[in-house]
């Protein structure tokens, strides 16, 4: 009996143990502007999707990863309100499409009070069945997307929540 209750407490203990993320920490990006709180120490690559360069900090774990893209768009001067919610909505489809996703949900956003943006989910089947949660925002020419994609537990998780709320512009 003890055996067996010794068993227990080593499995509950490795479980929990197995199903923690590691605490959030600051990254603060002086040339991109912005500050968030990743679950590690983020890794910086460069990427380019339809013919825009992004700068990709991330960190991966089993169950998912949390991303901050951003790139410097090749958009005009006093371009119209219609035209800047058009360029959120193809850079949400963009990236859904990215990930082979699926689109659940999709809402206009702002940050600071200014910034127009788009918050999304979407369901994805590869590399695991899952999920993605995201928000985006133009911030003049710079586009800035924050992600968090995974297994349903771990994109829906407090801290991937966490992750998300936790972005925020600097000066």
């Amino acid at each position: 009996m003890a055996k067996m209750l010794l068993f227990v407490c080593v499995a509950v203990g490795l479980a929990v143990v197995a199903g923690c993320q590691p605490p959030l920490k600051e990254y603060v990006s002086k040339e991109y502007k912005f500050r968030v709180k990743f679950p590690g120490s983020p890794e910086v690559k460069d990427q380019t999707a339809a013919g825009i360069q992004f700068k990709m900090f991330s960190t991966e774990s089993r169950s998912g990863a949390n991303v901050v893209g951003v790139a410097d768009m090749p958009i005009p001067a006093n371009e119209s309100a219609a035209m800047i919610q058009q360029r959120l909505d193809g850079a949400r489809d963009g990236a859904i499409k990215n990930i082979g996703g699926t689109q659940t949900s999709s809402t206009s956003i702002v940050m600071a009070g200014k910034y127009p943006g788009r918050e999304f989910s979407a369901s994805i089947t590869q590399p695991t069945k899952g999920q993605v949660r995201a928000r985006i925002w133009l911030v003049g020419t710079r586009l800035y997307q924050i992600m968090v994609v995974g297994t349903d537990s771990y994109a829906t998780s407090k801290d991937s929540t966490a992750f998300l709320d936790s972005f925020q512009l600097t000066e």
